[in-house]
């Protein structure tokens, strides 16, 4: 997975917490404490102990965990990619051009493996579709990251997700609804 997401998970447990916990989790996910870097990449596994271990210790449901965690995340991935979206954008804007940006990103990244995504765009919604290859699928993270950019671009928007692969869907879908 990519650095930015190890990193930023790192300052969202540090910043609710603080350095000793964070560093709790990291001995009870059973991992070496590291610097990570944005730009390197690093092992999904370590994301998936860090979250459960996150979870017990908090006595919090994982999926909630994960989908505040990506509301931070996202105006993090869009600051590091930002070269590949227009500064004039608005969000009905990224929303439409979601998939070109999508493979841009895709493109110039050499060793990170991203989830499938895809997006149609009406006048008054999109929908998202996501799925990943990864054991863990990181639905929630997902839905946190869509909230986090509609907060990002200061829209007056909701995200809802209307399918799940945990519920038996093909990929998990969200409606941003355009207000």
């Amino acid at each position: 997975m990519h650095g930015i997401v190890h990193k930023t998970l790192k300052e969202y447990v540090v910043e609710r917490t603080d350095d000793g916990t964070w560093d709790t989790i990291v001995e009870q996910s059973g991992f070496e404490p590291k610097l990570y870097l944005p730009v390197s990449h690093y092992d999904d596994g370590e994301i998936d102990a860090i979250l459960e271990t996150l979870s017990t210790m908090a006595t919090q449901d994982r999926r909630a965990i994960e989908r505040d965690f990506g509301t931070t995340l996202a105006p993090k991935l869009l600051s590091t990619f930002s070269a590949h979206i227009n500064r004039d954008w608005e969000l009905p804007d990224l929303l439409a051009g979601l998939e070109d940006v999508y493979n841009d990103i895709e493109a110039a990244t050499d060793d990170t493996s991203l989830p499938e995504l895809s997006c149609t765009s009406e006048a008054d919604h999109a929908i998202v579709s996501y799925d990943t290859h990864r054991d863990q699928r990181y639905c929630a993270l997902a839905h946190g990251i869509l909230e986090g950019v509609v907060a990002a671009f200061d829209a007056d928007a909701t995200v809802t997700k209307t399918d799940c692969v945990d519920d038996g869907a093909d990929a998990c879908r969200f409606r941003v609804d355009l207000e």
